[in-house]
């Protein structure tokens, strides 16, 4: 493990790519994500029935294993291409230079905290209508909200210093692993018949 007072010159060469903030950076998305996530399920479990129902009726969740599609390799993959475009936009941002502009950084962090929030929102809102019923039926969100903290991290560390094609590669391959391992554990880790 390395260690915050390594300098990028004593890290070892394995990690030399990491870009010396990204750790950090996806921490502090990873726990944001969560606390929105939390935060939008305590809202709505303690605002109780005159919230739970409407939400539940807008879901519409049917929490049963007759109705979640049989477990394959065709469901993960399709899992993943639904899930790598959402979490990994905004680290293409550095290539198309949105760091270099004020007007380009406010207009990324507003998309970027729109896409959070799209996303969270009925995730946590689903919590709170559903409890822990739910909770058999998203085995995958640890890895699934990572994926989505990886991209947010990227860009956190690129709204100072771009990251370079192979920095970028490397964060973009990370990325589509996280959220293949979240496609598998939601393909195969729900209740199915």
């Amino acid at each position: 493990m390395v260690t915050p007072e390594l300098t990028r010159k004593e890290m070892p060469a394995s990690l030399r790519w990491i870009p010396t903030r990204l750790p950090r950076a996806w921490a502090a998305a990873y726990a944001t994500v969560w606390a929105a996530t939390l935060g939008f399920a305590a809202l709505v479990a303690t605002a109780g029935p005159p919230l739970t129902t409407p939400i539940r009726r807008l879901l519409g969740l049917r929490l049963m294993a007759s109705v979640n599609p049989p477990p394959g390799l065709s469901r993960v993959m399709a899992l993943t291409a639904h899930n790598l475009p959402i979490a990994a936009w905004p680290i293409l941002l550095g290539v198309l230079g949105a760091h270099r502009h004020r007007l380009t950084i406010r207009i990324a962090d507003t998309v970027l905290l729109g896409t959070l929030t799209a996303n969270v929102l009925p995730v946590g809102a689903a919590l709170g209508a559903y409890g822990t019923a739910l909770l058999p039926y998203v085995p995958q969100l640890p890895a699934e909200w990572a994926g989505l903290a990886l991209g947010s991290g990227a860009w956190v560390v690129q709204r100072k210093t771009p990251l370079t094609v192979k920095e970028g590669a490397v964060w973009l391959a990370l990325t589509g692993y996280v959220l293949l391992c979240a496609a598998v554990f939601e393909t195969f880790g729900v209740p199915h018949r």
